[in-house]
C-alpha cells in the first residue's frame, strides 16, 4: 500500500488518510448498519487506559466533549493503568446496553473478550489510537499513522547527526523501544528502523550498551514496559553508568514518547552532563514541550488528539446516522482488516514549536515555558 503525500500543515490532519505499508491491503470500510435514532437515546461508553500520562487525559476529555456536542450520553472511564480493571469496565459498560464503546486499549490481547461481551449485547466497538487484536469484536479503528511517527524520529537524528550529509561517526546512539503489550509500538519502532537500520548496519551508529535488535520485528527486546517514565530513566541510567560514564560522548537517544524522554533527559541530568544528546519523543506533553524550549529535549511528534477525538466521534455520528464511516485504510489485528481511519502526525522541534502548538491553539505559551 503505497504513502500519500504528508499533509502541510497540522490543522488538516484530520482529512488527511495515509496508507500504511503494514496495513491489510484490502479498503473501505463496513456498511453503516445502525438505524438512525434520536440522540438523547444513543449511549456511549469511553474506556482509556489512565490518567498518569497528560495525552489519555486530554483524548478522555476532547471525545467526550465531542460526542455530547451530537447530543449523546456518554460514559467515560479511566482505567489507572491495570487491565483488569480496564476489562471490568468495558464489561460494566456491556451490562449497562452501551450502543457504541470506544476502548483505547493498555493491552491489544486482553480486552477482545470484554469487547465480544459488548458487541454480542449489540454495541458497536471503536478502537481508539490502539488496536484491539485478535478479535472480530472491533468494528472500526482511529488511530494516525504509526510508521509515519517513528520515521520521523528516526529522520530527525539522522539529520540532526548529519548522516545524509555524509558523516561517518561512528555516532552513539542509544535505542527505547515502546510497551511491548502495546500492539502500536512495533509499527513506531518499524517506522524509525526503516531510517536508522542501515546505519547501524554499516558500522556509522553503534550503542555502546549493545542493546541493537537485529531487525525491526525484534522490537520488544528493547521495549518499556507500559510506556512508564521511571523505568525509561532507571534503564537509561544504567546504560550510562555501565558504558558512558568514561567520558564517552552519547550522540543520541531514539525515546519513542514523551515519558520515555523524560526519563532519559532525568537520566542525563543525573549523570551531571553539561550537554544533552539528541532527545526524540512524541505526544508532545506540556513537560516534554518545556523540556524542547529549554534545550533538553530535542524533538516530539505531535498528534493532535483533538483530530483523533473529532474523527472518532464522527465516526459514531455516520454509525447512528445509519452511514458507513470515513475509513480508508484497514489494519489487520491477527483476525480480521479492521477499517481505519489515519490521521497525519507533524514532527515538532524549536524551529515549528511555537507556529505548530501555540499558534494552532493545543498549548498556551504559557504552558509552553515561551513566556
Amino acid at each position: 500500500m503505497n504513502k500519500w503525500t504528508k499533509a502541510i500543515a497540522a490543522i488538516a490532519a484530520t482529512a488527511m488518510l495515509i496508507p500504511l505499508a503494514a496495513c491489510g491491503s484490502s479498503r473501505g470500510g463496513n456498511s453503516g448498519s445502525s438505524s438512525s435514532k434520536d440522540a438523547s437515546d444513543v449511549n456511549i461508553g469511553i474506556s482509556m487506559p489512565e490518567q498518569m500520562l497528560e495525552r489519555w487525559k486530554i483524548d478522555g476529555s476532547n471525545l467526550k466533549k465531542q460526542l455530547e456536542g451530537y447530543g449523546y450520553k456518554v460514559t467515560l472511564q479511566y482505567a489507572d493503568g491495570k487491565t483488569d480493571l480496564q476489562t471490568s469496565q468495558i464489561q460494566n459498560m456491556a451490562n449497562n446496553g452501551m450502543d457504541y464503546v470506544v476502548v483505547a486499549s493498555i493491552d491489544g490481547t486482553s480486552t477482545g473478550a470484554a469487547c465480544e461481551q459488548a458487541q454480542s449485547n449489540g454495541a458497536k466497538i471503536i478502537a481508539y489510537d490502539r488496536l484491539i487484536m485478535n478479535t472480530d469484536a472491533v468494528d472500526y479503528y482511529a488511530t494516525f499513522s504509526l510508521e509515519e511517527v517513528g520515521k520521523m524520529q528516526g529522520e530527525y537524528i539522522e539529520k540532526a547527526l548529519g548522516l545524509k550529509d555524509g558523516k561517518k561517526g561512528p555516532f552513539n546512539v542509544e535505542l527505547m523501544a515502546g510497551s511491548p503489550t502495546d500492539n502500536n509500538a512495533g509499527y513506531y519502532f518499524k517506522g524509525a528502523w526503516s531510517v536508522l537500520g542501515k546505519y547501524y548496519k554499516s558500522g556509522v551508529l553503534q550503542a555502546k550498551s549493545g542493546k541493537v535488535p537485529a531487525d525491526e520485528t525484534e522490537w520488544q527486546s528493547i521495549g518499556i514496559d507500559n510506556w512508564d517514565r521511571q523505568k525509561a530513566q532507571n534503564e537509561m541510567e544504567n546504560r550510562i553508568n555501565s558504558f558512558y560514564n568514561d567520558g564517552t560522548k552519547l550522540d543520541a537517544v531514539l525515546a519513542q514518547n514523551d515519558a520515555e524522554a523524560l526519563g532519559t533527559v532525568n537520566a542525563v541530568e543525573g549523570a551531571g552532563w553539561d550537554y544533552y544528546p539528541v532527545i526524540t519523543g512524541q505526544d508532545a506533553e506540556k513537560a516534554n514541550v518545556q523540556a524542547i524550549v529549554k534545550g533538553k529535549q530535542s524533538e516530539t511528534v505531535y498528534k493532535d488528539t483533538r483530530e483523533l477525538a473529532k474523527a472518532t466521534a464522527q465516526m459514531i455520528k455516520d454509525l447512528v446516522d445509519g452511514k458507513t464511516p470515513e475509513a480508508a485504510d484497514t489494519f489487520n489485528n491477527g483476525t480480521k482488516d479492521v477499517p481505519t481511519q489515519l490521521l497525519t502526525p507533524v514532527s515538532v522541534d524549536k524551529t515549528n514549536l511555537k507556529e505548530v502548538l501555540v499558534d494552532g491553539g493545543y498549548i498556551s505559551a504559557k504552558d509552553a515555558g515561551l513566556e
